[in-house]
C-alpha cells in the first residue's frame, strides 16, 4: 500500500477518512465498538472485508479501505478494484445520509424507503460521539465520468445523539422468519478464513496485508477466532498465512506444522 495517500486531507480515492475530535478520551474499547460496527455493515453491503489502514490518536482518525483495494494486483483485476472503490463510495454515502440532521417532520411515503445496512455503524459512532463528547468527521473522494466528488460532513455530539434516536425509532422492515440473526463465532470464522483463502504466498506486500488484516481484528477483540482462522488455514495447507496469524496472537508456541 505504499502508493496509497493516507495523509487526512487525502484525496484518494481508495480511502475512507472517519475522525473522532474528543474532549475525553477515546478508550480501546469504544474505538473496537466502530470498527467492529463499520465491518460488519460493509460485509453485510458487500461480501468483503474493511481493512483498517492506518490509525492516529489524538484525535481520533480511523483510515479504511476495501480488502480487494490493498491486494489488488495479487487477488483481482482492474473492474473488481473498481466496483470495490465505488462500493467504498456508496458505503460512505449512506453512512453520511444516516449521520446528517433530518427535517423534524418526515413524509409518510418517504417511511417506507428507510435504509437499514448501515445501522450499527451509526449507533455505534453516535454512542462513542456522545460519551467521549466528540465530533465526527468524515471525508471520501469519489471519482466518477462527471469529474470528483468531495464528500464530507461534520456531526456534532448533540447531532450524533439524534442519528441514534432516528435508527432506533425508524420501522423494522418485515420478516418472514422469526429466527434470531446470529453474529456467531463461527459466522465470523468462515468469513475471515474466505477472504484469507483467496490470497497468494503470503511473501513481500501480501504478507503486509495480512498482518494488517489480523491486527486489526486483534484489536477488535477477535483472538479466539483468528485462533480457529488459524486452525482451518493449517488443516487445508495454508502453512504460511496460518503461520503470520499464530505470531501475530502470541500462539505459534507449541504447534508443529507439518507439511506432506
Amino acid at each position: 500500500m505504499t502508493d496509497f495517500d493516507f495523509s487526512k486531507n487525502s484525496d484518494d480515492e481508495r480511502v475512507l477518512i472517519i475522525s473522532f475530535h474528543n474532549e475525553l478520551p477515546m478508550s480501546a474499547g469504544r474505538i473496537g465498538t466502530v470498527l467492529r460496527a463499520l465491518s460488519s455493515d460493509y460485509w453485510d453491503m458487500t461480501g468483503r472485508e474493511l481493512v483498517l489502514a492506518r490509525m492516529e490518536l489524538g484525535s481520533t482518525w480511523l483510515i479504511l479501505t476495501d480488502i480487494v483495494v490493498t491486494a489488488a494486483t495479487w487477488i483481482k483485476g482492474g473492474a473488481e478494484v473498481a466496483k470495490a472503490t465505488e462500493d467504498l463510495g456508496s458505503f460512505a454515502k449512506k453512512l453520511k445520509n444516516g449521520l446528517k440532521p433530518k427535517p423534524k417532520t418526515i413524509a409518510v411515503n418517504e417511511i417506507t424507503t428507510f435504509d437499514t445496512s448501515v445501522d450499527k455503524s451509526i449507533v455505534a459512532m453516535a454512542k462513542v460521539s456522545e460519551e467521549t463528547k466528540s465530533t465526527i468527521r468524515m471525508k471520501k473522494t469519489i471519482k466518477t465520468n462527471l469529474g470528483t466528488e468531495t464528500l464530507e460532513i461534520e456531526i456534532t455530539p448533540a447531532q450524533a445523539k439524534e442519528a441514534k434516536k432516528r435508527v432506533r425509532n425508524k420501522p423494522k422492515p418485515a420478516r418472514h422468519e422469526n429466527l434470531p440473526q446470529l453474529e456467531s463465532r463461527g459466522h465470523d470464522v468462515k468469513h475471515l478464513t474466505q477472504a484469507m483463502r483467496g490470497l497468494p504466498p503470503a511473501t513481500g506486500d501480501v504478507e503486509t496485508v495480512i498482518r494488517a488484516l489480523v491486527q486489526a481484528h486483534i484489536m477488535l477483540g477477535s483472538t479466539y477466532v483468528l485462533e480457529q482462522v488459524a486452525t482451518m488455514l493449517e488443516f487445508e495447507g495454508r502453512y504460511d498465512i496460518a503461520t503470520i496469524i499464530r505470531q501475530l496472537i502470541g500462539k505459534d508456541k507449541g504447534h508443529v506444522h507439518v507439511e506432506v
